[in-house]
């Protein structure tokens, strides 16, 4: 019989991130289906999202509920953009800052 392992109490089923603009609190999902179509929509090279894209990672991090917080808020493109974006890589980075690496220090001869 095969040995079973069972990693339950390591997966968090139950919590969502929550995206705080001002003191409006918006859940965004983090499933990794949503998260793999997202990582799709970034690009090849994770750089940048076409225009097109950012209306499709919208629709597929917030629901319903979610997207009329944020319609609410009447936010200019550019910081619906910002939105969309930083939503996206902090759920990626699981709320971390990305790591930039080590400043390169300027070899001397």
């Amino acid at each position: 019989m095969s040995k079973i392992i069972d990693i339950t109490n390591k997966l968090n089923f139950e919590e969502k991130p929550i995206i705080k603009i001002k003191d409006v609190e918006i859940k965004a999902n983090n499933d990794a289906m949503t998260m793999l179509k997202v990582f799709a929509l970034f690009g090849e090279n994770g750089n940048g999202v076409e225009v097109k894209n950012i209306l499709a990672i919208y629709d597929l991090l917030f629901d319903e509920e979610n997207r009329k917080k944020i319609e609410a808020l009447k936010l200019s493109f550019e910081d619906f953009s910002t939105l969309i974006m930083e939503s996206a890589q902090s759920i990626i980075n699981n709320g971390e800052e990305p790591d930039e690496g080590e400043t390169a220090t300027p070899a001397t001869t």
